[in-house]
């Protein structure tokens, strides 16, 4: 079952938050400076937090935040903000 995931970070090294942002932006689209909207099925979330786990530090935050299809068709988005859109179709 894919669902839609809001990965926010806060990432002191800039070489490690650049490798982060690069792998987050091939799994989903940016929406805010360290926020990401990403759809994934259960092996492509647990892929995807195996790839970026390794890579914080102590000092470092990565959160995930699921979102259910209910909630998911409440967002509400203003200004420049889009909703991402459902292709039928995800690329692994």
């Amino acid at each position: 079952m894919i669902k839609l995931w809001v990965i926010s970070y806060d990432i002191k090294d800039d070489r490690i938050r650049r490798r982060i942002h690069d792998i987050l932006q091939n799994h989903g689209e940016k929406v805010q400076y360290s926020v990401f909207e990403c759809k994934l099925n259960n092996k492509e979330f647990e892929f995807l937090r195996s790839l970026v786990q390794p890579m914080l530090d102590k000092d470092d935050s990565i959160r995930w935040y699921p979102i259910c299809k209910w909630c998911a068709d409440k967002i509400i988005c203003r200004g420049k903000a889009q909703m991402l859109e459902d292709h039928g179709f995800c690329i692994t």
